[in-house]
């Protein structure tokens, strides 16, 4: 933990002094905090919403137990699989034998915080196995070998002039794309990327003890195509992300839009039950949680 403090200390140094550097973090962060102070006005009574969400989790953690228990009974009764994992260690070494197992080398994972505070890429190239980030920002920065810079927009730190450089050196792509076309060919590059994945990775926002659902937000569709196309969905979650009943996301789904993106309510937000039923013609031949 010293090492990390005192890299972060001197990495720190060096960027406080770094004038474009600062100036692309204020014009980015800028777009977002103009976003959030307008998406705040869709509210009548803010401070009463985020009061009940508040409530609502305070009541989760103090019955954690019921609730962990409630979910995983929902969720394995409709096909899912549960693996509890006591740390990183476990959770890392849990998913590589699940994937081993299953003989999968290509992977396409959704932006999940959690995967990156359990270093699960680094562990799973290791052995050899190729996790493609699909989130836009998440893709950019595994193509330029960094962590995510900021939890909504993990490349707050590049401008489009930077991005559209490290296409050309990465992948040989025309000097000056502009930022469509850089959507439009990394698009291209992830259906191929999708096609071929036998897994996907996400996170979740939520885990809905009632219904025993894993709640996935997101602006892309990425996520939602990392859940449907390959054979098999691994869900990385922690406890903590338990709510009630599936009516709370009433209260939880707008108010992540509006302090996330400043949006009234996120492009995609899915509910996810388990596996493919029969019947059913497409979605995930197996689905497993870890948490």
């Amino acid at each position: 933990m010293a090492d990390l403090l005192t890299k972060f200390n001197e990495d720190a140094e060096k960027k406080v002094f770094d004038r474009e550097h600062r100036a692309t973090v204020q014009f980015n962060i800028s777009k977002y905090n103009d976003a959030v102070v307008n998406g705040k006005q869709q509210y009548a009574k803010l401070d009463l919403a985020r009061s009940r969400a508040a409530g609502l989790r305070n009541r989760v953690l103090e019955n954690l137990d019921k609730y962990l228990i409630e979910f995983e009974s929902n969720f394995t009764k409709r096909g899912g699989k549960i693996i509890w994992a006591v740390d990183a260690a476990e959770a890392n070494r849990e998913i590589l034998a699940l994937l081993k197992a299953k003989n999968i080398s290509e992977i396409v994972k959704s932006k999940s915080m959690i995967t990156e505070e359990i270093k699960l890429n680094e562990h799973l190239a290791v052995a050899g196995i190729n996790c493609v980030e699909t989130d836009l920002g998440e893709f950019i920065q595994q193509t330029d070998n960094e962590p995510p810079y900021h939890i909504v927009t993990p490349a707050m730190h590049k401008s489009k002039e930077d991005v559209a450089r490290l296409y050309t050196k990465k992948f040989g792509t025309p000097e000056g794309m502009s930022p469509e076309q850089v959507m439009a060919w990394t698009r291209l590059h992830m259906r191929g990327q999708f096609k071929k994945a036998r897994a996907g990775i996400t996170g979740a926002n939520f885990l809905v003890a009632d219904t025993g659902s894993v709640a996935i937000t997101e602006n892309e569709g990425n996520a939602w195509m990392s859940v449907a196309a390959p054979q098999i969905h691994i869900v990385v979650v922690g406890i903590e992300k338990i709510i009630p009943s599936i009516t709370d996301l009433d209260i939880f789904w707008p108010l992540l839009a509006t302090y996330g993106t400043g949006q009234q309510i996120t492009t995609y937000n899915s509910l996810v039950s388990g596996p493919r039923t029969n019947g059913e013609t497409d979605g995930p031949e197996e689905m497993i949680l870890v948490l």
